[in-house]
């Protein structure tokens, strides 16, 4: 009995042991999250206690600046100056990085030799901060689109419009930094080169004499949009068309309402201009400024287009043997016509194209529905570079002195996609030049191949 009782004794010793270490690593465990907490509440609480109009820490402050070479070094703080919190995030390395036979990422230091060239004083800009307006605009457009749905959808890659609006937030919040800092936009944002260099050219708002009503030596007419110009879905594919007795046709093409006048009696005048190839050219660049006959001026916006398709009008005279290869120009056309008056509206009807407009007091805008900004918007093809997407380019442009372009310049800058065109698709950008007749030599003479890189914030990326 008495060996028994001093097994259980002994029995009873262990147990107890056993459980006093348990209690002192569960004791130790508590104590350690006690901890963690308490220094993540510290972190809330000094984050949360600054002011948002006294926030200036720099948009890097927190971020990992150059390429990692471990684990640790891959990990950095981001902070969020619009929610002001820290989050623990990875960069992405170029190799995880989505990409498709249109795009190819670059990797850090590619991003940020790249970074380096852009110069916006060859765009006429002082400070990144000038581009505050032009990309808030874009945003607003991004953030009226279905945000889970794709703004860019090729095989390999895809960009929902969620990623479009971070990338264009993130974008606005850095400008204020750049000037000093430009190396942020390769650090904070992949991009990514396009494989094909697209063909750019260039736009702008044509100013023309015209009147609001019709008077001697305004006779050509300048149409707003037709009520009975539809469109929508006909047999699987979006177009233009009217309805003829319940019947789907085409709408009228330029010789229709130019030569055979069916537009002519239905009030769908808002101005009359002088020159019938100014009002061409004008549907050419999609928006124009009318010159009144008491020196005033009105502009007119893009309104709609009857869906036929494009053809260059210096283009159809050379096809027929009217001008040489190299004098395909608006001014080249003008004097061909000049010396041949009665073949001008045949020819111009080649070009089954028409657009019409609608009189505004508004500056010229893009498809965005905003106003465009001179050498920043940019006309792209949608499906190729998303609307409102930041775009990084490098181009050479004509010189312009007297009327007359003079030489090249290089421009290094930052474009933001704000309108499309007839004419642009695929690999093509259409550069915005401004406004006036005095850019027109610009221009009208900017055909180059360019560099194009589209701008995607890393985070966008990473979170989706």
């Amino acid at each position: 009995m008495k060996t028994e009782s001093i097994e259980r004794r002994i029995q009873t010793g262990w147990r107890c042991l056993f459980l006093l270490l348990a209690l002192c690593v569960l004791a130790a465990c508590v104590k350690r999250v006690g901890d963690v907490n308490d220094d993540a509440t510290k972190v809330a609480v000094e984050t949360e206690k600054v002011p948002d109009e006294k926030v200036e820490a720099s948009p890097n402050a927190c971020d990992v600046v150059k390429r990692p070479t471990s684990t640790q070094e891959a990990l950095g703080l981001l902070r969020s100056s619009r929610q002001l919190r820290l989050t623990l995030r990875v960069e992405p390395k170029p190799e995880t990085l989505p990409f498709c036979e249109l795009f190819f990422p670059l990797n850090s230091e590619e991003g940020l030799q790249s970074s380096s060239r852009i110069d916006l004083k060859s765009q006429g800009l002082t400070s990144w901060t000038a581009l505050a307006g032009p990309v808030q605009r874009s945003l607003e457009y991004a953030l009226n689109m279905p945000q889970d749905q794709p703004a860019l959808l090729q095989p390999g890659m895809s960009l929902k419009w969620a990623q479009v609006v971070r990338s264009l937030e993130e974008f606005l919040d850095l400008l204020p930094y750049l000037d000093e800092q430009p190396e942020l936009l390769a650090n904070r944002f992949v991009w990514y080169g396009m494989s094909q260099k697209p063909l750019m050219t260039g736009y702008y708002t044509p100013e023309i004499e015209a009147s609001l009503t019709r008077r001697p030596g305004y006779d050509f007419p300048i149409y707003g949009v037709p009520s009975d110009l539809r469109f929508g879905m006909v047999r699987g594919h979006e177009q233009f068309y009217r309805l003829d007795r319940g019947r789907v046709l085409p709408y009228y093409d330029r010789g229709d309402v130019d030569v055979r006048k069916v537009l002519a009696g239905r009030k769908l005048e808002i101005a009359w201009a002088k020159d019938p190839l100014d009002v061409f050219y004008m549907q050419v660049e999609g928006c124009g400024r009318l010159r009144l006959p008491d020196g005033t001026a009105r502009n007119v916006l893009y309104g709609a287009k009857n869906g036929h398709g494009f053809r260059s009008l210096g283009r159809i005279l050379h096809a027929k043997g009217l001008l040489p290869k190299g004098r395909l120009s608006k001014n080249h056309v003008k004097k061909y016509f000049s010396k041949h008056p009665k073949d001008m509206f045949k020819l111009m009807a080649e070009n089954r194209s028409y657009v019409f407009f609608r009189l505004e007091d508004s500056p010229p805008e893009g498809t965005i529905g905003k106003p465009l900004t001179p050498m920043v918007s940019l006309a792209t093809d949608r499906k190729l570079l998303p609307l409102g997407s930041v775009l990084a380019f490098e181009a050479d442009i004509p010189h312009a002195k007297n009327g007359r372009p003079v030489g090249k310049r290089r421009v290094t800058g930052i474009g933001l996609a704000q309108d499309t065109g007839t004419a642009i698709k695929g690999p093509r950008l259409d550069y915005y030049i401004g406004e006036g007749n005095e850019v027109e030599p610009v221009a009208n003479n900017i055909m180059t191949k360019a560099t194009v890189y589209l701008l995607i914030s890393k985070e966008a990326l990473i979170n989706g």
